[in-house]
């Protein structure tokens, strides 16, 4: 498992992985179709305008 930097579950979850080195994570990353923030990110789940919605009910 591998977690974007902020790792923290709740935020983004993980991203499944068989890499075992630094240089296996950065080719893994190279070639992705999609980033593990897109993958994972629970503002996404919930909506196409997720982050959108919640600006525009004050939470940032």
């Amino acid at each position: 498992m591998r977690f974007r930097t902020v790792g923290d579950v709740t935020c983004t979850g993980c991203v499944e992985s068989s890499a075992s080195t630094v240089a296996e994570v950065i080719a893994e990353t190279a070639v992705a179709r999609l980033t593990e923030r897109g993958a994972t990110r629970a503002d996404d789940r919930i909506s196409e305008a997720g982050m959108e919605d919640r600006k525009r009910q004050g939470y940032f």
